[in-house]
């Protein structure tokens, strides 16, 4: 059996059942210096309904901004403020109503809230691990700063910019409650 297969298998075969899980986040971002790193963990609620042959999984996780690390005190201050993170504490991720069918093509429809902006990217699922009560996995997707209507940082005068374009990948593991 397929490894994806086999997940689906594991976590749609259960009728209305909640789990528990985490999203250990890695994002890169460019810069007209450097490219930089950072990381952020979240807490996240999958639930999955739905009949054999016809199951739906929805999810939800909120990441705290504040809680976004790339180990600069400056950077990460800039990118707080390009959040408005005072006003927009999360970001707010969700998966609603996926079927089988678009799981088993190996993407996964994400909704992000950035910023009071919402928009939609496809995460490619990838590194498929699964036992009799959990499973992990990576979802991974590329974020325009733009489409949220985000100012990248700069700083000396406009010398030096963040690029619109961040990779983001997220280790989801998942367990049955």
């Amino acid at each position: 059996m397929k490894p994806f297969v086999a997940l689906l298998a594991l976590v749609l075969c259960a009728q209305a059942e909640a789990w528990l899980g985490s999203a250990d986040v890695k994002f890169k971002g460019y810069s007209t210096l450097h490219d930089f790193t950072g990381t952020v963990s979240a807490p996240l609620k999958v639930s999955v309904s739905g009949e054999k042959g016809a199951h739906t999984v929805s999810a939800t996780s909120d990441v705290e901004v504040k809680r976004m690390n790339t180990k600069d005190d400056a950077r990460d201050k800039n990118m707080w403020a390009m959040f408005n993170a005072t006003k927009f504490q999360f970001i707010k991720a969700s998966v609603a109503n996926a079927d089988e069918r678009t799981l088993k093509k190996g993407t996964m429809p994400v909704a992000l809230t950035i910023a009071g902006n919402r928009g939609n990217v496809n995460a490619a699922v990838t590194n498929i691990s699964e036992s009799a009560s959990s499973v992990s996995f990576d979802l991974s997707f590329p974020i325009s700063l733009a489409a949220y209507k985000l100012a990248p940082p700069k700083v000396l005068g406009g010398l030096i910019s963040v690029k619109d374009n961040v990779d983001v990948t997220a280790h989801v593991t998942l367990k049955k409650q």
